[in-house]
């Protein structure tokens, strides 16, 4: 049994996504199918909610990078919200908060 969750809720032309859990390469494709299904909704704002997340291996990093990249091309806005001490570190150690926006306040990214 895998350790992860993720839902979805839209309000307007933004997408919140909660991921929970671990998100590792057993969960990356998964994630990865549900993001472009959700892309393919053409929201203005994607923002996923990392706040109950205990884990986060390079796979995951990953699949965060290169949505933010679809992100990028399709002129959509993408933030990830709320990411646990250890994925912050992460982010902070391999640079990816210096590509990706980071908020620590939902309520300002996410109507």
């Amino acid at each position: 049994m895998l350790n992860f969750d993720l839902e979805t809720e839209s309000q307007g032309t933004s997408t919140l996504v909660r991921v929970r859990g671990d998100f590792d390469i057993q969960v990356a494709e998964h994630v990865t199918q549900r993001l472009m299904e959700i892309e393919a909704s053409r929201p203005e704002a994607l923002v996923m909610d990392l706040s109950g997340l205990s884990f986060l291996d390079s796979s995951g990093m990953g699949v965060i990078a290169a949505a933010d990249g679809r992100a990028r091309e399709a002129g959509r806005r993408f933030v990830v919200v709320n990411p646990p001490y250890g994925v912050r570190r992460a982010f902070e150690v391999s640079a990816l908060d210096e590509v990706i926006t980071v908020s620590d306040d939902l309520a300002a990214v996410y109507p």
